[in-house]
């Protein structure tokens, strides 16, 4: 029966342990619980806004439902490489299907996401550890024969003044099966704590891991919608810059239909004797590189549709292409001037840049690792106390309390040997003098940067005002010059150099608008304003004092 016992005891410990491991799903849906709610908790600390953080999200069809619609390209209706009726990318799909898409975004959710997997064993490490143990073993020698049973059980636990307490139980089965055949069954309750005196001991010293654990999570997060910022920035400025490009498409194939006219009418003026031949020859000529400027923008604007496609992770051949109503909505609307100061503008930085927040952080992370570099200098002192109660034969269950083993000691180990702390103990002064100069070179940079880019939107404000004007100025010169030469009051030359003003004034005020908008965007950016939803919207900040010029 003892037999049969023990080998049952065995079997039943194997098939436990063999289905509590074979279970992977299990596993894996237990660590994206724990690392789900360890970024949601620290993401409201650190921001108080959700991210998507979700590394397995499925992935939608980025084209599958995006809306077909007729809108050439000016003159290059049947152009390869063109769709004549392409899916349509608002900027706001674009946005989306970029954040859904990008391989980098991706990568960059898992990098949080690693982080607070590493922090989830630390916390572990700070948690009563169970373990557990049955061995069992059949003997022979000669004609003995015996059976050897032994289990374990025990927990321990760290403490936060560095100690670290355990608790077990052990029993042993001894059963001689030949000769004088008896058993003998018998348990041992035991614990211990050892607790650091010097080395090692207090909290701030024996939780710095986890501590610092607990900050790189945080800072993960920050650099994470730092980065998811910059991204959406990086993108928008893609689309408006694909505007941009379709818009000098067009302003160029205008301005070649204008050159052909005039060369007709010049033509016609030839004939008639009433212009010279060389100043046909010069519409002739301007037809021409017109021609070939709109040949090129053409070329230009599909280079990049097509680099936009791979920003966007879209297959290469993808008939997709971006909304010219965003241009038009654009162009309606005029710039959007913020009414906001340098000096307010660094102010909001200095108290707002994630980036800056980190280095700051960083800088009292390096403080704390000197305090603990300087505690590993010092002598091992060790309180022990621990305490082994053993049962009478054949009573597992029944501990003797009274003829027990209890003790209480000293341990101590002379610092003679340091050579290996005293090292890291000096690169953690050296590290805090780096992390100081890192960030007050950060709060520096931070400075820089929004004056800079405060700087550059007020120039491409004034740059749009000075282009409104000189569209307008140009548009009268081309309807005036050319009443001028239809009286033979003005030459050739002056209607081609007037059209080409013209074209010049017409792109150089699309380039500032697009300029401006992206510019305002990579303000709220720099200052650390800039609202981005999971669906990518952008949410800009209130616009106080914010200039609306007429478009």
């Amino acid at each position: 029966m003892k037999r049969r016992w023990l080998w049952i005891a065995l079997c039943a410990a194997f098939a436990w342990g063999g289905l509590s491991g074979c279970d992977s799903a299990k596993f894996r849906k237990s660590a994206d619980e724990e690392v789900y709610r360890i970024l949601d908790n620290k993401q409201k600390s650190a921001l108080g806004t959700p991210l998507d953080l979700d590394i397995d999200a499925a992935k939608p069809d980025p084209v599958a439902d995006l809306p077909r619609r007729r809108q050439p390209l000016a003159g290059a209706e049947g152009t390869p490489g063109l769709a004549d009726e392409p899916q349509v990318l608002t900027l706001q799909k674009a946005l989306e299907t970029a954040l859904n898409n990008s391989r980098d975004f991706q990568s960059r959710k898992e990098d949080v996401y690693l982080s607070a997997l590493d922090l989830t064993l630390q916390r572990h490490r700070w948690t009563p550890a169970f373990s557990g143990m049955i061995s069992g073993t059949a003997r022979r020698s000669g004609d003995d024969q015996q059976y050897v049973g032994d289990a374990q059980f025990g927990v321990s636990q760290l403490l936060a003044t560095g100690a670290q307490a355990s608790f077990s139980i052990s029993s042993s089965f001894l059963r001689y099966m030949t000769g004088d055949a008896n058993q003998s069954l018998s348990s041992i309750l035991a614990a211990k704590i050892v607790q650091p005196l010097w080395r090692g001991a207090g909290q701030r010293i024996a939780q710095e891991n986890l501590r610092q654990s607990e900050r790189d999570v945080i800072y993960a997060v920050r650099t994470f919608a730092q980065y998811n910022r910059s991204f959406i920035v990086q993108i928008a400025s893609s689309y408006y810059s694909l505007l941009l490009s379709r818009a000098v498409v067009t302003n160029e194939w205008q301005n070649f239909q204008r050159l052909s006219q005039s060369r007709a009418r010049s033509e016609m003026l030839a004939q008639a004797g009433r212009m010279p031949e060389y100043q046909l020859d010069q519409s002739r000529q301007d037809e021409y590189s017109a021609k070939d400027r709109w040949v090129r923008a053409v070329q230009q604007y599909k280079q990049k549709l097509d680099q936009f496609k791979i920003d966007l992770a879209l297959p290469a051949d993808a008939a997709v292409d971006v909304d010219e109503a965003e241009l038009y909505r654009l162009q309606e609307t005029g710039i959007l001037h913020p009414g906001l100061g340098a000096d307010d503008a660094v102010r909001q930085a200095l108290a707002l840049r994630l980036d800056l927040l980190n280095a700051q952080d960083q800088l009292d992370d390096a403080q704390r690792k000197v305090d603990v570099a300087e505690n590993g200098l010092g002598p091992d002192v060790k309180l022990t106390i621990s305490t082994s109660n053993p049962t009478d034969a054949n009573q597992p269950l029944s501990f003797r309390f009274d003829q027990g083993t209890h003790g209480i000691g000293i341990e101590a180990d002379a610092p003679f040997d340091r050579k290996q702390e005293r090292n890291t103990y000096r690169r953690a002064l050296i590290q805090l003098e780096r992390s100081r100069r890192s960030a007050t070179a950060k709060t520096d940079d931070v400075k820089q940067q929004v004056r800079q880019s405060w700087s550059r939107l007020q120039e491409m404000r004034d740059s749009y005002e000075i282009q409104r004007m000189s569209l307008s100025l140009a548009q009268r010169r081309v309807h005036s010059t050319t009443l001028l030469l239809e009286a033979g009051r003005a030459s050739t030359r002056d209607l081609l150099d007037a059209q080409a003003s013209l074209l010049s004034s017409q792109n150089s005020l699309i380039s500032a608008l697009v300029d401006h908008t992206i510019a305002r965007l990579q303000l709220w950016r720099d200052i650390g304003t800039l609202a981005v939803t999971p669906q990518g919207l952008i949410k800009e900040p209130d616009r106080d004092g914010t200039e609306r010029p007429t478009p």
